[in-house]
């Protein structure tokens, strides 16, 4: 009777850990922030303050600047990784690392401030280039560009992320690295900085260009253009008295500046 009653009692409590197990993985569910839904690729979008790729969190740093308060210019930061010199010296609000370059440090593409050419237009280029004549931020397409008469700034880059409010890059490539977006909003009146870099669990160095997309597109992005990123993702700001200075893991020729009228 004593060795029955114990094989029951054995029996038992397999059938209870196995059910509390299944309880367990049923409340814990997918990898992914409160009520965040997942599109194809393995993004999980909703959440503005980060974006979830593959189980993966990458937390995302974003500023906006209405460009009836602020004037957005490109300063030369000389090859380096210390934006708070840049910042400084232009007396702005943000840097943040600004269109490609080539190995000898020369700018690749449209670089346009204060009116002013700093690099000029390469019809190879391909992706788009966003202007501003002021008042208004605008995102065109390399093929067709024609500078408008009126821009006082321009930069060139690729890809175009967000296109009329739709995602322009439509599948993930598998690359992972650091980004950097500007996404233009409210009829191009308000321009957003994005800024991404590594994983929560530092497996990965940043996200995918869709996820990005798909993340800019859930932000309200009417339009929106990646700028260099990897190793040149950075920025420095101000909060109050205090500078801050995410740096750049390698050095930066130009960045966009956001400085009070």
């Amino acid at each position: 009777m004593k060795r029955r009653t114990v094989r029951r009692l054995g029996g038992f409590v397999i059938v209870l850990v196995a059910a509390l197990t299944v309880l367990v993985v049923m409340r814990r569910g997918p990898r992914r922030r409160g009520g965040d839904a997942t599109a194809a690729g393995g993004v999980a979008v909703g959440d503005r303050n980060a974006i979830v790729e593959d189980a993966r969190r990458y937390p995302v740093k974003s500023w906006s600047f209405a460009l009836d308060r602020f004037v957005m210019t490109i300063e030369d930061a000389g090859l380096t990784s210390a934006l708070d010199v840049p910042l400084k010296k232009s007396n702005a609000d943000l840097v943040v690392n600004g269109g490609f370059f080539d190995p000898d440090g020369k700018a690749v593409g449209l670089a346009l401030s204060d009116g002013v050419v700093l690099s000029r237009f390469s019809k190879g280029l391909t992706g788009g280039v966003i202007t501003a004549d002021g008042e208004t931020a605008t995102l065109a397409a390399t093929e067709g560009f024609e500078l408008p008469p009126a821009a006082k700034f321009g930069v060139q880059c690729r890809p175009r992320l967000v296109v009329d409010r739709v995602a322009n890059v439509k599948s993930d490539d598998k690359k992972r690295a650091e980004r950097t977006a500007l996404c233009v909003r409210d009829g191009g009146k308000v321009v957003e900085v994005v800024l991404v870099r590594g994983s929560d669990d530092g497996e990965s160095p940043g996200p995918s260009l869709f996820a990005l997309a798909t993340h800019l597109v859930e932000r309200g992005c009417e339009g929106a253009l990646n700028l260099d990123g990897g190793p040149s993702t950075g920025a420095a700001w101000k909060e109050g008295d205090d500078v801050k200075l995410l740096a750049p893991r390698g050095p930066v020729r130009h960045v966009i500046a956001f400085r009070p009228r």
